[in-house]
């Protein structure tokens, strides 16, 4: 396949460092608010519950409803972003995460709750597919994977974020306080378009790019990455993606819920554990981009994705046999320790997810990257709504613990599947298609 991009014009050695860390650090503050609108909801699951008289099963479909805006948003605004250019998508997709995060806080039913995810879903996916080209596109191929590591740890450090955000604004005794939540946790985005607005610039690669575009319109359109010379590749990223999300998301949306059920723990403590959780993910990042660049892309994802297969088990085993006392965990040293460090180890090992933005941005020629990297990466999510759906139904059939347990089986075969797709550390990216 003649994915590799030719040598022309607009080399990454043209662009100042000011100008690369600059753009890095709009593209992490844009991705660490993202982060923070999708995460705060896992800490409200059952709030929201409660305020609509509805069943955790149906908010769950919330969930499924945002994961499927993701995989749309990042197909759609990914192939928009490769018509328009980087900087634009970024800022519409940072505007729409902002103010869907809002009307969060003022829906009146789930359904309009759904809507307002959705909204927030859509910016998540456009965001990660422009953000992850620009980065790709303005950094050397020896330093590529670590930038985007770096960008990356915004991901973790917003989740930190909405657990700190959760933590400080939830109130056990107020079951409207989910409300303040989500208005609070929009604020940052709106000085986050600000700053890429003015300080952020847009890719040189891109716009080199665009007199071939001109003349080869139809080399961008969306279905370009389903033709035979891009189709394997398509697929089996998308696959790895789906498996490596699927495992993710089960843990990300249920881990508040399963502390609050097997330990007891209150709505305001959950939090505590996640921050442990994310603090261990950017570690966990900058490692896997480090890893990347000296042994390459697929085994380092193999390397996480086994990590992952073997601490989920673990971390659920651990939990399920902590001593409660009069039914419910104490938050002494011990018990926050353990736990914490638990929590973290589990974290570290989703570092894999600073690996997709590099791997798959090198799969692809420019007219198309953005369009790929979003469809392969964000549809992932897609296929995980398999996994959220099922677990109200398995829990009272197999147990909390048990059903949590089975996200590792997706690991397992995602370390397996990475070496079916092509090593692609040292690629070049340049204007030429």
């Amino acid at each position: 396949m003649a994915m590799i991009q030719k040598n022309l014009v607009a080399q990454p050695t043209n662009i100042s460092a000011r100008q690369r860390y600059t753009t890095l650090g709009g593209a992490w503050t844009a991705w660490l608010f993202d982060a923070l609108d999708a995460g705060v909801f896992g800490f409200v699951m059952l709030a929201v519950a409660k305020t609509f008289s509805v069943q955790l099963g149906d908010v769950v479909s919330t969930i499924a409803w945002f994961l499927l805006a993701t995989g749309i948003g990042g197909y759609l605004l990914g192939n928009i972003s490769d018509k328009i250019g980087r900087k634009k998508t970024i800022l519409a997709s940072v505007f729409a995460y902002g103010t869907g995060t809002l009307l969060c806080g003022y829906a009146d039913s789930l359904m309009e709750l759904n809507i307002y995810r959705f909204i927030v879903g859509i910016a998540v996916g456009g965001l990660w597919s422009a953000a992850a080209s620009l980065i790709s596109e303005i950094w050397k191929p020896e330093g590529r994977a670590k930038a985007i590591s770096f960008m990356q740890t915004g991901w973790s450090g917003g989740q930190v974020l909405a657990a700190i955000f959760a933590w400080n604004i939830l109130s056990p005794t107020d079951p409207e306080s989910w409300r303040n939540l989500f208005i609070y946790s929009s604020i940052p985005a709106y000085a986050t378009f600000l700053f890429i607005l003015f300080f952020v610039k847009e890719s040189p690669v891109w716009l080199a790019n665009r007199e071939f575009m001109k003349q080869h319109a139809s080399k961008g359109n969306m279905f370009e990455i389903f033709k035979p010379k891009y189709l394997r590749a398509t697929m089996l990223a998308l696959t790895i993606s789906i498996l490596g999300m699927y495992g993710y998301w089960i843990i990300t949306a249920f881990t508040p819920t399963f502390l609050q059920n097997i330990l007891k723990v209150r709505i305001d403590q959950a939090p505590v554990f996640l921050v442990w959780t994310g603090i261990g993910a950017i570690l966990g990042y900058i490692v896997f981009g480090y890893l990347a660049e000296k042994i390459g892309r697929r085994k380092s994802f193999a390397i996480f994705f086994i990590g992952m297969t073997l601490m989920i088990p673990i971390f659920t085993f651990a939990v399920s046999h902590m001593p409660l006392t009069a039914g419910k965990l104490e938050f002494t040293t011990q018990n926050v320790t353990i736990l914490g460090v638990l929590s973290a180890l589990l974290g570290f090992f989703t570092g894999y997810f600073s690996g997709f933005g590099s791997w798959y941005s090198e799969l692809f020629p420019t007219s198309i990257r953005s369009t790929a990297s979003g469809f392969c990466f964000n549809f992932g999510r897609v296929g995980a709504i398999l996994g959220i759906k099922l677990v109200p139904v398995l829990i009272p059939l197999i147990g909390f613990s048990n059903t949590i347990t089975l996200a590792s089986v997706s690991y397992l075969a995602a370390a397996i599947m990475v070496f079916t797709l092509k090593e692609t550390k040292g690629t070049e990216l340049t204007s030429g298609n």
